[in-house]
């Protein structure tokens, strides 16, 4: 009986060490920090735009997108935020930011993104400053997806993952609902 219980610990504890949560992204009950970056799909493709200017007292998810590490789960990520958002709210918005160091590249890549997943409530970016995208958001490298939900002024919430897909949306979404009520 001993035995059991002390091997039920240590998986509990291996399983949470493992899935230990990444600090990334500016804190919790924080103002929103600038976010400029250049639109490869919607109606400012192709412009170099201040998103939390343009969408400010507007509830939005802010995803940070890890370029080198876009795969096909992190697309099924995106494709069920984006349908959770059409579902919730007309006002409210995702903005996916690709951190990446090949502006050409990623500026050609997005609109093909945007092709194939349609997306109805959700804007393709990218930054490409600096690789680690932009200093007031805190983003820390480990992660490849970082989400952050605000409700226009205040960061209300934030997520970041080494690997996610659809099945963390719900998290995202929770927040969202208790933040449009």
């Amino acid at each position: 009986m001993l035995r059991n219980l002390i091997f039920l610990v240590a998986v509990l504890a291996m399983s949470g060490f493992a899935r230990a949560a990444i600090d990334s992204g500016p804190a919790v009950g924080s103002d929103l920090p600038g976010l400029k970056a250049e639109a490869a799909t919607g109606d400012d493709a192709g412009k170099k735009i201040t998103f939390t200017t343009v969408r400010k007292a507007k509830p939005t998810v802010y995803v940070f997108v890890r370029a080198d590490r876009f795969d096909r789960p992190i697309a099924r990520y995106l494709k069920a935020l984006d349908q959770a958002v059409v579902a919730l709210a007309k006002d409210t918005h995702v903005v996916a930011v690709w951190l990446t160091e090949d502006a050409e590249k990623t500026r050609a890549y997005l609109p093909k993104v945007q092709q194939s997943m349609k997306f109805e409530a959700t804007t393709l970016a990218f930054y490409a400053e600096d690789k680690l995208g932009p200093n007031a958001w805190a983003l820390n490298d480990r992660a490849f997806v970082t989400t952050v939900v605000s409700d226009g002024v205040k960061v209300t919430a934030r997520f970041a993952e080494q690997s996610l897909n659809e099945t963390n949306v719900p998290e995202v979404a929770a927040v969202l609902k208790l933040l449009l009520k």
